[in-house]
């Protein structure tokens, strides 16, 4: 018995090794991914540039958690692994809104330490729409309402619960893929993702970027937000996004 464990688990090993390499490598080169990069540097410096000095170290922890969601979520897309690199796009958008409910919540958040407070999406959601940066607001301004679309649809990537979203097939298990049609969603979702929070950032730290200031963090974000997106937002928050 125990020879013939040894025996399958080296076949396993073997097997899952050789198509994580062969999915790597057809996926190799993709412009998609380049795109996908070039939204993690924005990610970066929302935290390099700004968060890093404004949060307490116990708010940025999540800001942290969040970017590292977003990377790994990278990682797991460029082997094809759609499902778990959509779930960990979930878990970006929940850490990141926990990241600046607790910035203004300090009690809570000393009470979450303790396991005495819990979040959920549906109550950090509802906070910020009534929030005092984007109260009177159109959620589609401070990405709200593409926060909430995104999260509905990344969930049913969590529970199980839709079948587009599924790895395996008739066949049993399948741990890697290269479909195109799964690495557009997954692309399709990530630049959502990523624009409706650094929008939501944008609005509830606009009066940091302002005129001349953070013009490193204003010039990023030009890699996270659309090239229409700068009229609407040098109306609605007098932030000038320099597009190149």
């Amino acid at each position: 018995m125990t020879a013939e464990l040894d025996a399958n688990f080296n076949a396993f090993e073997a097997r899952w090794k050789a198509q994580w390499a062969s999915t790597e490598s057809e996926l190799e080169g993709r412009p998609v991914f380049k795109g996908a990069f070039r939204r993690l540097v924005a990610m970066q410096a929302w935290r390099s540039e700004l968060l890093d000095d404004r949060l307490t170290p116990g708010s940025l922890q999540f800001a942290l958690e969040g970017q590292n969601d977003l990377l790994v979520a990278y990682l797991l897309a460029r082997s094809g692994q759609w499902r778990t690199a959509l779930q960990s796009q979930r878990a970006a958008i929940e850490n990141y809104l926990n990241c600046l409910f607790f910035m203004d919540h300090p009690i809570e958040l000393q009470l979450w330490e303790k396991n005495s407070f819990k979040t959920q999406f549906s109550e950090l959601h509802a906070y910020f729409v009534k929030h005092p940066s984007n109260a009177g607001r159109e959620q589609r301004t401070c990405g709200l309402d593409v926060l909430k679309s995104e999260y509905a649809v990344l969930s049913k990537a969590v529970h199980g619960s839709a079948k587009v979203f599924r790895m395996s097939s008739e066949d049993g298990p399948n741990f890697f893929s290269n479909d195109p049609a799964s690495l557009g969603k997954w692309d399709h979702r990530n630049r959502l993702v990523i624009r409706g929070l650094s929008l939501l950032m944008l609005s509830v730290f606009r009066e940091d970027l302002v005129a001349t200031r953070k013009r490193n963090l204003r010039k990023s974000l030009s890699l996270a937000l659309r090239k229409g997106d700068k009229g609407w937002i040098k109306n609605e928050f007098n932030v000038t996004i320099p597009f190149t």
